[in-house]
């Protein structure tokens, strides 16, 4: 009984301090002449800072056992420039920065106040061959890029060619990434294709699988709902279902029966010109941040009016992973993240051309 009762006791007692320490929380607190918004929330740290001008930033991150992660704000006027460095003991901070009447990323600002807290970078001139690799890939990152036969794969510092097809295939629209694995039609069959095949981007394996029909290559793939593929065929107007456990595939939708469509977490009736003219897609990209462009780059956080400029160029998204945006200007690929600015990944020398379904992204 004793036992039991120690037991009981340890398991109140972890369960209470679990609660306190780790779970999630919302504080405020006021450091020198700043009033300061702490919430952390699934991993994620976001802050609002407010004084002579009001900035915001998030990191991402595990949480430790202490609260108030500030515990200083510098400050650095300059000109038309003001900049505060929130400073704390285990965030690694960076500055935020107000000019000329707007938000700017500090990397974007060239003073020699700011200096110290950029990343070295080491500039590479025009490149001479028609791809090169930057070696700046994490051990977590993987990017693939469509290379007509099939795909260069970069992770941490190697990259490998992977080859998949006897025949060049300039557009790779009829392809789709679900987790570490690409599916794709056979681009090795002419006009029509009665094969999918995947590729793992983490071990370059590659299987089939035998549609057991023919499908149009006036065709696209529409999303996946949990282990199972939509593929609509615009020529035949039909609807496929593949189930990628087993491999086998079913028409959900023709002329005769009708089509629907999944939202908002159910399939519903709708008309095949959903997706014969409006091409709708199943897997929207859910994000906190909302991106704009007007003579560059913006950024703004989640249920935020702080709009940040965080590049010169209106670039193209790829992707985005937590703090990192990773994009193409010209035929150069980028990976960026508040505080070390824009990293070159890769250089393409026609990817300014084609980078559509050019390149995927997997983060581990």
């Amino acid at each position: 009984m004793k036992k039991i009762l120690m037991s009981i006791i340890t398991i109140s007692i972890v369960l209470i301090l679990s609660k306190f320490y780790l779970s999630n929380y919302k504080i405020e607190y006021k450091i020198n002449n700043y009033n300061i918004k702490e919430t952390y929330k699934d991993k994620r740290y976001y802050f609002e800072i407010n004084g002579k001008n009001n900035y915001n930033f998030d990191m991402y991150l595990k949480r430790t056992l202490s609260k108030h992660k500030i515990i200083n704000i510098k400050a650095i006027e300059k000109d038309d420039i003001s900049c505060i460095v929130p400073e704390s003991d285990d965030l690694k901070t960076y500055p935020l920065c107000y000019k000329n009447n707007e938000y700017i990323d500090y990397n974007l600002i060239d003073i020699e106040e700011l200096e110290e807290y950029k990343s070295n970078r080491i500039m590479i001139d025009k490149p001479k061959d028609d791809f090169i690799y930057y070696d700046n890939l994490n051990n977590n990152e993987f990017v693939a890029l469509w290379n007509y036969k099939g795909y260069i794969i970069m992770h941490n510092n190697t990259y490998k060619y992977v080859e998949m097809f006897k025949k060049d295939k300039y557009d790779n629209t009829l392809s789709y990434m679900l987790d570490n694995t690409i599916y794709m039609a056979n681009y090795d069959e002419e006009h029509e294709y009665t094969k999918l095949i995947k590729l793992n981007i983490e071990n370059y394996k590659q299987e089939t699988i035998d549609l057991k029909v023919t499908i149009d290559y006036d065709s696209y793939i529409v999303g996946h709902i949990k282990n199972k593929l939509y593929i609509f065929d615009n020529k035949h107007t039909v609807l496929y279902e593949l189930n990628l456990k087993n491999n086998k595939i079913k028409v959900i939708g023709n002329n005769q029966i009708g089509f629907k469509k999944y939202e908002n977490g159910e399939f519903v009736n709708c008309s095949k010109a959903e997706y014969k003219i409006n091409k709708i897609k199943y897997n929207k990209i859910i994000s906190l941040y909302t991106y704009t462009t007007n003579n560059g780059l913006y950024k703004k956080i989640e249920n935020s009016k702080l709009n940040q400029k965080i590049n010169n160029n209106d670039i193209k998204i790829i992707g985005e992973y937590q703090n990192n945006l990773y994009y193409t200007l010209n035929d150069e690929f980028y990976r960026y993240n508040p505080k070390d600015g824009s990293e070159k990944i890769f250089y393409n020398y026609e990817l300014a051309f084609n980078s559509d379904n050019m390149i995927y992204l997997y983060i581990k």
